[in-house]
């Protein structure tokens, strides 16, 4: 297992920094849907909170999966040893597979995670 950290500053953290774990947890809604390349949230469904699609680079050793990170990152206080664990980085989209548009070519992609 590896602790997480930032691999880039386009976050507004230096590379390095260890991200916190989190979980999206609702005691009112039943369902946790996160969007990628959208910042606001199908109607009926709650946003609770939107920022950057993220993930880990396809040759390290960690295993990895699409999170979308909030618009305001924080980082650990005590995290800023640079150690390589899981690393993340923000997603462009790639057209082809991926319909453009309504997608556009070598862009960032932002996410919202939304409850019902």
């Amino acid at each position: 297992m590896y602790g997480s950290e930032y691999d880039t500053s386009e976050f507004g953290h230096d590379t390095g920094n260890d991200l916190p774990c989190s979980v999206c947890r609702s005691t009112v809604q039943s369902s946790v849907l996160m969007i990628p390349g959208k910042s606001s949230c199908y109607d009926g469904w709650s946003m609770q909170y939107h920022g950057d699609l993220v993930t880990g680079y396809h040759a390290h050793k960690a295993a990895s999966q699409y999170i979308c990170l909030d618009e305001h990152p924080e980082s650990l206080v005590a995290g800023q040893d640079d150690h390589d664990g899981k690393l993340f980085y923000p997603v462009k989209s790639v057209c082809g597979s991926l319909a453009c548009p309504p997608y556009h070519n070598d862009r960032y992609l932002t996410c919202v995670v939304c409850t019902k």
